[in-house]
């Protein structure tokens, strides 16, 4: 079953991390695998097995995954004392493998932020990233139209593109989709809703009814954060379903 498979798969490299068995982490490892640590910083797969880096949160005893499929793609989530990790797993022909392992901490000192503006044309209407087939430009296109309802605080029409089960959890936030249909919802009465944070580069991947994001953003007065997002294809609309946030910690504060 892909459960258990999943199951066994995730439990394996949350062991051999914790200790410190770099061969049999990166068995478990997809060969575009990356990390982001609660830092900002990013590892490839090479980077990570060289040098591998202490998970926040151990072997991860005591504590309660919460887990999502995504046909091919699966998101795990975890948390204690306000750090949090993602995991996604895709699986491939050889089985489940790790594409991404992504770690944010609500410890770390707040970054500087500056005002944001009331209209930006990234994302809502150009990207820095061409799509590479009809799926990707589909995704992406509902992706759009979600942060122009951001950028409108439109909350109705920005849940039309966010599954039921939809999490975003960054430096200073954990919001569930209710939470945060409240928070543009409270924007929007108050008139302090602004453009979404330009995106600075991004990379897909593509799969049955799924997609996985990588990608860095910059504030218009701040530090770039890095983001990995999941989205699902439910009943022919993309939707998104999970979005993690890390400021790179070692990026000078830019004002756009």
């Amino acid at each position: 079953m892909a459960a258990s498979d999943l199951a066994l798969a995730d439990h394996a490299l949350v062991t051999a991390l914790a200790s410190g068995d770099a061969r049999a982490a990166a068995a478990w490892l997809d060969d575009d695998f990356t990390w982001v640590d609660s830092n900002g910083r990013v590892l490839d797969k090479d980077q990570a097995v060289q040098a591998l880096p202490k998970p926040p949160l151990g072997n991860e005893a005591g504590l309660e995954p919460i887990g999502q499929f995504y046909g091919a793609v699966a998101t795990i989530m975890v948390e204690r004392d306000k750090v949090f990790l993602l995991r996604i797993w895709v699986r491939r022909t050889a089985g489940w493998r790790a594409l991404v392992y992504h770690e944010v901490s609500q410890n770390l000192p707040a970054a500087p932020h500056g005002p944001g503006r009331k209209q930006w044309d990234n994302p809502c209407k150009t990207i820095p990233y061409a799509p590479r087939n009809k799926a990707e430009f589909e995704c992406l296109a509902s992706w759009q139209r979600l942060e122009t309802a951001v950028m409108a605080g439109d909350a109705e029409a920005w849940s039309r593109h966010v599954a039921d089960e939809f999490m975003v959890i960054g430096p200073t936030r954990r919001h569930s989709k209710a939470d945060r249909k409240a928070v543009l919802t409270e924007q929007k009465r108050s008139n302090t809703n602004s453009a979404p944070t330009p995106l600075v580069s991004a990379r897909l991947f593509d799969f049955p009814d799924a997609m996985v994001m990588s990608c860095e953003h910059q504030p218009f007065h701040g530090k770039a954060a890095r983001v990995s997002r999941v989205f699902v294809k439910r009943d022919g609309q993309w939707l998104m379903a999970v979005s993690f946030q890390t400021t790179r910690q070692d990026a000078p504060v830019k004002t756009i």
